[in-house]
């Protein structure tokens, strides 16, 4: 159970405080219009990312045995290359600036905000790398063992994912500022590491399992 709750909680706040499109229209939205609408991009990933999950595992189930292991070395993979992609932004972040900002596409600004950060998400290929190699393998080496260390893994997952974008949400919109440089790029430190370990976890799990 533990090692389904680490595995949830450190791939989750890597992916929720790592730049990318939707943390990016979370943080302009929120510097534009406030704590509310903020928010409701924030959540975005509780809507969009259970059709990817859903269609990924469909996938991923139909893969023989020998091709799911590979699968979750490759998974391994693509979970460390998302650590040295946070600990790069981290290193590259200017004093002055958070900078993780992302233009919100035009054709979107008619949409309500939450319908804007599903899209946004689900058009992201992220997500689909994610849950294709890391995630659905993940997901299904939890439930073989016992489906509650997989539901485990999904809740500790998802608190951590969204509750990261959340917390940047509300620091923004407490101070009316861009969260402060370093405190930041500490965060993104911290979370690049618990990464880079989780990706040797899963690598060994593959491997010696």
């Amino acid at each position: 159970m533990l090692t389904a709750l680490f595995t949830g909680l450190s791939i989750g706040l890597g992916s929720g405080v790592a730049p990318g499109p939707l943390t990016g229209l979370a943080i302009s939205t929120t510097l534009r219009s406030g704590l509310r609408p903020g928010l409701q991009i924030a959540i975005a990933p509780l809507i969009s990312d259970s059709i990817i999950i859903f269609l990924s595992l469909t996938l991923v189930s139909q893969l023989p045995e020998t091709a799911i292991t590979v699968l979750g070395i490759i998974g391994a993979i693509v979970v460390a290359a998302f650590g040295v992609e946070v600990l790069l932004s981290a290193r590259r972040m200017r004093d002055d600036e958070v900078n993780m900002a992302s233009k919100k596409p035009t054709k979107l600004q008619r949409l309500p905000l939450a319908a804007q950060g599903a899209l946004i998400n689900f058009l992201n290929p992220a997500p689909w790398i994610f849950w294709i190699t890391a995630g659905s393998t993940i997901l299904i080496g939890f439930w073989r063992e016992s489906p509650n260390q997989a539901i485990l893994f999904l809740i500790a997952f998802y608190l951590t994912l969204v509750g990261a974008k959340v917390a940047i949400v509300l620091a923004l919109a407490a101070t009316r500022h861009r969260m402060n440089a370093r405190t930041y790029r500490l965060i993104l430190t911290a979370s690049g590491i618990l990464l880079l370990v989780t990706a040797v976890i899963l690598v060994l799990t593959h491997v010696t399992g």
